[in-house]
């Protein structure tokens, strides 16, 4: 059975390197956000998991200031950002390391279609469990998914 396409396998997504073998510097994420067109990056969003959320958040400048602070503002709605942009933490992204792929950073709205084939459909069944006193249910959705246009994302790999 096929499955969807994620877009960090997809091989025309382009990508960008953090500048150093198994890290990311603040250097590497300022390339990587100037690597998308500028028509993508107004909605573009950074995609990481909460180990290379706290990895960048420790990132300090020459005189030990941290690089980047977390929006801590009162306002409804605000979001936290890294430079400008808000970010979503995705438990399945790599973290840091040699040769990986940490960040992904674009507009995924215009990158990436989920494409719903079948609606969902849910069968009742009353039978196969009723000694137990139980009803079972069996739920059958088909969804597909791939990347349309790779030039609106890119990733940020660990290396030199």
């Amino acid at each position: 059975v096929g499955k969807p396409e994620g877009f960090m396998t997809n091989s025309s997504v382009g990508e960008s390197v953090s500048g150093h073998a198994s890290t990311i510097l603040a250097d590497g994420l300022i390339t990587l956000v100037h690597a998308i067109k500028s028509e993508y990056a107004s909605n573009a969003t950074f995609v990481f998991n909460r180990t290379t959320l706290a990895a960048i958040r420790k990132l300090k400048d020459t005189a030990g200031q941290y690089v980047f602070q977390a929006g801590f503002s009162l306002q409804v709605g605000a979001t936290n950002s890294v430079l400008g942009h808000p970010y979503v933490e995705a438990t399945d992204m790599p973290s840091e390391g040699s040769n990986t792929y940490p960040v992904m950073f674009g507009d995924f709205r215009r990158a990436y279609m989920i494409v719903d084939r079948v609606q969902l459909a849910i069968l009742r069944d009353p039978y196969t469990q009723a000694t137990a006193g139980n009803v079972r249910y069996v739920a059958r959705r088909r969804v597909g998914g791939q990347v349309v246009q790779a030039e609106a994302i890119v990733k940020l790999k660990c290396s030199t």
